[in-house]
């Protein structure tokens, strides 16, 4: 009798993974991985053990998004996994500072750092200089030592710090260092409380925009299916009604990319402002010259003096390069040169020019008057310069006439 015929309230959670890797059942309860115990005997959690046999890359980053929180720290290191700031910090420290975290301990020192307990595995986080400078203004000193303490908090040694006799006879230190440590609690208390209150708005900024990109999904879908059906009969319109159609679909495709790529990051904790999927273009000439299909031929001039491969989100390279494009056609004036230029073997630099000019000295000069008079929705200027910055690229301009340059550092990289 296989062991999907035995009721589950008599099996344990090691028994039924077991079965899982005999093959002697195909599927595990919907809460198997996000209820305890998280951890196999063999010191490997079970979402970590069921990511290694997960083969496809798409279907990994997806097991990572939803159960990467069920892993143990150490196996976030080894995987590279984005993490929230407060993991990163863990996933740094040593065993002997997760332990004391996990006992609960009020207090305690390590390395330059103190730790001081504010709730529930909550901790507040000071450097040394700074309390000692804090505490020291209260006259006193603490270390892990063992001699001469005038009290013990947990590991952690007070004693008087030496000051001359007028200061210690003019005030009750006692007193003044309890009221310090009560105002230092309270001041961690009320960041805390003001951190905690800054979170709740993000999130609930996060949930607005995950409710937005959802509901497109509808509108994208019928487009979609709009377009197929058009595409059906596309020989019986004119070819310049043919070319048009082609150019719709496209953008409807880019559109649902988008979504897409926002829904997904919205559904993680990551702090990167976008997630990357690096791949090596072969010909950055050739991806250049498919972008300009979608415009106007006698707008756009393709110049190239060197073709080169590079490793990049070609997703988000495509979506730099086509706002520049199109801020050009929009706000600039004459033709339009989109070049593609390499420097000494060393630097890339893709450059969108029209013959037109602007007001501005300096790029960080356009980005505050953009920053000031945007009222739209779109990737805008301000966005492209920060999504080129993870890409490892900057961006630059000439203000006359008005060139905006991508360059990036050329590195010999094989996928």
């Amino acid at each position: 009798t296989q062991i999907t015929q035995i009721s589950s309230n008599y099996i344990n959670k090691e028994t039924l993974w077991l079965a899982f890797l005999c093959n002697q059942t195909d599927t595990l309860p919907k809460t198997f991985f996000s209820s305890p115990p998280f951890i196999h005997q063999n010191g490997s959690s079970y979402s970590y053990m069921r990511y290694k046999m997960t083969r496809k890359h798409s279907d990994r980053i997806e097991w990572l998004e939803g159960h990467g929180k069920y892993m143990h720290l150490q196996e976030l290191k080894k995987l590279h996994w984005p993490t929230n700031i407060n993991q990163r910090f863990l996933i740094n420290q040593t065993q002997e500072v997760i332990t004391k975290i996990l006992n609960k301990e009020n207090s305690f020192l390590n390395n330059d750092l103190y730790y001081i307990k504010t709730g529930n595995l909550k901790y507040f986080i000071v450097d040394m200089p700074r309390a000692k400078r804090f505490f020291a203004r209260a006259g006193y000193d603490f270390s892990q030592s063992n001699k001469g303490c005038l009290f013990k908090i947990g590991e952690i040694c007070w004693k008087k710090k030496a000051k001359n006799l007028q200061s210690f006879l003019s005030q009750s230190t006692t007193v003044v260092f309890l009221f310090t440590l009560i105002v230092l609690f309270l001041a961690t208390h009320g960041l805390y409380s003001r951190l905690k209150k800054k979170k709740l708005e993000e999130e609930r900024k996060k949930h607005a925009l995950r409710i937005l990109t959802h509901e497109l999904r509808t509108p994208i879908a019928s487009l979609i299916l709009q377009t197929n059906l058009l595409r059906k009969d596309l020989n019986l319109f004119p070819p310049d009604n043919q070319d048009q159609l082609m150019k719709i679909e496209s953008q409807v495709y880019r559109l649902k990319h988008l979504a897409q790529k926002s829904l997904s990051y919205l559904q993680t904790e990551s702090t990167k402002l976008i997630q990357l999927n690096n791949q090596k273009i072969e010909s950055l000439s050739n991806f250049l010259q498919e972008l300009l299909l979608e415009y106007e031929e006698d707008r756009i001039n393709f110049i190239s003096n060197q073709d080169t491969s590079l490793v990049v989100d070609p997703y988000w390279l495509e979506m730099c390069i086509t706002n520049l494009i199109e801020n050009a056609i929009r706000y600039g004036k004459g033709t339009i040169d989109l070049n593609l230029k390499v420097i000494e073997n060393k630097f890339i630099h893709i450059s969108v020019k029209d013959q037109g000019s602007l007001p501005y000295r300096s790029l960080k000069d356009l980005l505050k008057a953009e920053h000031k008079q945007s009222k739209g929705l779109g990737l805008g200027l301000i966005i492209v310069s920060k999504t080129l910055k993870e890409l490892g690229a900057t961006l630059c301009l000439n203000p006359s006439p008005t060139t905006f340059t991508i360059e990036f550092k050329l590195k010999k990289e094989i996928i």
